[in-house]
């Protein structure tokens, strides 16, 4: 039922190069709305590191605040809960930089 929606988050993975950092730790956080569809991809360098059981918790509480109709707190919220994996699994230290831009890009 939601293949094409995957296979776009790939896609969108992809041609954002999420998987181009050092490190393999980039991460997309995917909406389609029009597929009821969420779904956050992690590069191997974090999902050798986080189970996927955490992912689907981010993607039940984005997908319970749309149902709400309140889908920019549940983006904010998945953003939140990324950075928090991030940083306990990835901490940052000295030298490190930013591979990716932080941004939201709306298709």
């Amino acid at each position: 039922r939601y293949q094409a929606a995957h296979a776009n988050a790939i896609k969108q993975f992809l041609a954002h190069n999420v998987h181009r950092t050092t490190a393999r730790t980039g991460v997309l956080v995917f909406v389609s709305i029009a597929e009821h569809y969420a779904e956050v991809i992690a590069d191997s360098g974090i999902d050798s590191r986080v189970g996927q059981h955490v992912w689907d918790g981010v993607v039940r509480d984005l997908t319970a605040h749309a149902r709400d109709g309140r889908l920019a707190d549940g983006f904010i919220k998945a953003i939140e809960a990324t950075a928090a994996v991030l940083a306990e699994h990835f901490p940052v230290s000295s030298g490190d930089s930013n591979e990716l831009d932080d941004h939201l890009v709306e298709i």
